[in-house]
């Protein structure tokens, strides 16, 4: 059946059954734009893996490397 021969048989629905129709459309339209069955991604996955130059320099994919590493970086600036 086509959506063009729908809309008679919608316009002989009473009004609260086509206001109920509409509502349920409505929702069925919200839940294709708005999926809430699906998993987010990670910010990980989003940027597909991680970032090779964190890897490729003496482990900076590791939090406490890079901390170590800020914290030298600023106690050398202000040793300056």
């Amino acid at each position: 059946m086509q959506a063009q021969d729908l809309f008679p048989q919608i316009q002989k629905l009473a009004l609260t059954e086509q206001l109920t129709l509409l509502n349920f459309l409505v929702q069925l339209i919200q839940q294709e734009v708005v999926p809430t069955a699906s998993p987010q991604q990670t910010v990980l996955e989003r940027m597909e893996g991680l970032p090779q130059h964190l890897l490729s320099v003496g482990g900076l994919s590791d939090r406490d490397t890079r901390r170590q590493l800020i914290r030298d970086r600023i106690h050398a600036r202000h040793q300056a």
